[in-house]
């Protein structure tokens, strides 16, 4: 019975240090190395420095697209490029905006999903630039 209970320590113990490892990898992997700060379709609040670039990813459903340029409240970011990126979804785009932190304040992005020019939804960042 002891080498069984012990087994399933073991055992609960290892899988609890593999499950910490790869939390680890992904928190490392999601930093990124290169220095851009990456945002996802939710609104959010971020900071970057200035120099740095900054990326937000904004998926589709259906025919409705994100408007470009998006909408920026200061000059602390400025606009770079919009690209679709795969994989290609049949369900609607997945595109990615990219900016550049050029200024410290604070800046609001506006990103507005509209078809056939009527607004559909909003989603705004809020950056904080350093």
């Amino acid at each position: 019975m002891n080498d069984i209970s012990r087994h399933c320590v073991t055992s609960s113990h290892a899988r609890t240090r593999h499950a910490l490892a790869l939390a680890l990898i992904v928190a490392i992997v999601s930093c990124r190395a290169d220095g851009v700060l990456g945002l996802d379709s939710q609104s959010q609040s971020r900071s970057a420095r200035v120099g740095q670039e900054v990326e937000v990813t904004l998926g589709n459903v259906g025919p409705a697209i994100y408007e470009s340029p998006p909408g920026i409240s200061s000059s602390a970011l400025m606009f770079l490029s919009v690209d679709v990126v795969p994989p290609y979804n049949p369900g609607g785009p997945t595109q990615r905006f990219r900016f550049k932190a050029v200024n410290a304040g604070m800046a609001i992005v506006a990103f507005r999903r509209t078809l056939s020019g009527t607004l559909v939804s909003i989603v705004e960042d809020t950056i904080q630039v350093r």
